[in-house]
């Protein structure tokens, strides 16, 4: 940025004698003071322009959700290393749309805070560990580029049957049918990333290199039953929307 300034510092001396020497002829004064403007503009734009493309060009983002697919959908797991199917499993994940004219960069969405209705009342889960949510299909905590016009989903979670082998290893024990998993970057060993059925809010942000962080509450609905037909699952047992306190 120095040497820019030094430039133009010496582009507007050049004209200034030019004025100088041409104090008489009023055509030499226009053309110099046209020429100094002219590097006040080009060089202004130089330093900053990165910051007059960010005003310009900016990305915005469209965080939406909705309980059918394909943002929400059955699915199931498989034991990788021999193809072999574990469990029957529900996915539900938000669409995160670019819809601005100018790419998203490095985002990423972290579970704040999670709080559970009790006797009317929202009380915070002072034990949940806040975590960063992953990327469908890419298991990344960050997206490196959404396009303008263009959507990545974004795991949320997920429902399984409960598994007492599984939730003991979280040192968990639960006598209900099943449970919720966030999707997380990491499983914390305290298991504060398992909810079971209930009313609760869930805080989000979502940030980037080139994003103002965007806050986000939704309320989330689990009913302590499982369908084995999607339409019914999703229609009937879960709740996921946008909403406030």
């Amino acid at each position: 940025m120095q040497e820019q300034i030094l430039q133009i510092a010496q582009e507007v001396l050049g004209h200034v004698e030019n004025i100088a020497r041409g104090i008489n002829n009023p055509w030499t004064i226009i053309v110099s003071l046209a020429g100094v403007l002219v590097a006040l503009l080009l060089g202004v734009a130089g330093i900053f322009q990165d910051s007059i493309r960010a005003w310009f060009k900016k990305p915005k983002l469209n965080i939406s959700i909705k309980v059918a697919p394909p943002d929400c959908h059955k699915t199931s797991f498989y034991q990788s290393d021999i193809d072999r199917k574990v469990c029957d499993t529900y996915y539900f994940r938000f669409r995160v749309e670019n819809n601005g004219n100018y790419y998203a960069e490095n985002v990423e969405a972290m579970i704040i805070e999670v709080f559970k209705k009790r006797y009317e009342q929202y009380e915070k889960v002072d034990n949940f560990l806040p975590l960063n949510l992953v990327w469908s299909h890419y298991r990344q905590p960050t997206m490196s580029k959404i396009q303008p016009k263009l959507f990545k989903h974004l795991d949320f979670g997920f429902i399984l049957k409960s598994n007492p082998e599984y939730l003991a290893r979280f040192g968990i024990q639960n006598n209900t049918n099943i449970f919720f998993e966030f999707d997380l970057a990491v499983r914390p060993n305290t298991g504060s990333h398992i909810l079971f059925p209930g009313d609760y809010k869930v805080k989000i942000i979502f940030a980037g290199n080139n994003l103002e962080p965007l806050e986000k509450i939704y309320h989330l609905v689990i009913k302590d039953s499982w369908a084995d037909d999607e339409s019914t699952m999703l229609q009937n047992n879960v709740i996921i929307e946008e909403a406030g306190f």
